[in-house]
């Protein structure tokens, strides 16, 4: 893994804390805090919503997961084969174009199943839920011009050949 600076580290910090203070004064206090309010902030179809956006939630959590692992199995892999016979790790980083899962049609699959799994939780909160709205629209925001530009290296790195038709994070689309 590449050194973090710590301003970088101190900056997450705070989003997380900031984020997670007013996702969770919303839905504890100044969202819908009765039954009554929660089927209003939902309606018409409060249950079917509240389902239908946890079931998102969880769908993009494990697709999140897995593309995360199909990227740390890649790096393990290639840090076994490296390791020396005195049990040093070389230093020297290793890239290579992932095929597993959504690999194989997006070269950003975890940052399109961060976006499903909060908008999930944007629609299992209700659409009227501020903080998730945010939380999610920032998100897009922050990755989308990073897949972009990621996709670009990809090519430069790669080839245009072996990057193939694959899309920057959305499948068929961006």
């Amino acid at each position: 893994m590449s050194p973090l600076h710590p301003l970088i580290l101190l900056f997450g910090l705070f989003f997380q804390i900031t984020n997670g203070l007013s996702i969770g004064s919303y839905l504890a206090a100044y969202g819908p805090t009765t039954p009554s309010a929660w089927s209003a902030a939902l309606s018409p179809f409060s249950h079917l919503q509240f389902v239908l956006g946890i079931s998102l939630f969880h769908l993009g959590l494990l697709a999140n997961y897995y593309h995360d692992d199909a990227l740390r199995l890649i790096r393990t892999r290639y840090a076994a084969r490296s390791t020396s016979k005195e049990g040093k790790k070389g230093a020297e980083k290793h890239y290579e174009i992932p095929t597993a899962g959504l690999f194989k049609v997006v070269l950003y699959p975890h940052y399109l199943a961060e976006w499903v799994e909060w908008f999930g939780f944007w629609m299992a909160a209700g659409w009227g839920c501020v903080p998730a709205r945010c939380f999610f629209l920032n998100e897009v925001a922050a990755m989308l011009p990073r897949a972009v530009r990621g996709k670009r290296w990809y090519v430069e790195r790669f080839g245009a050949d072996k990057v193939g038709r694959r899309k920057a994070v959305i499948p068929g689309v961006w």
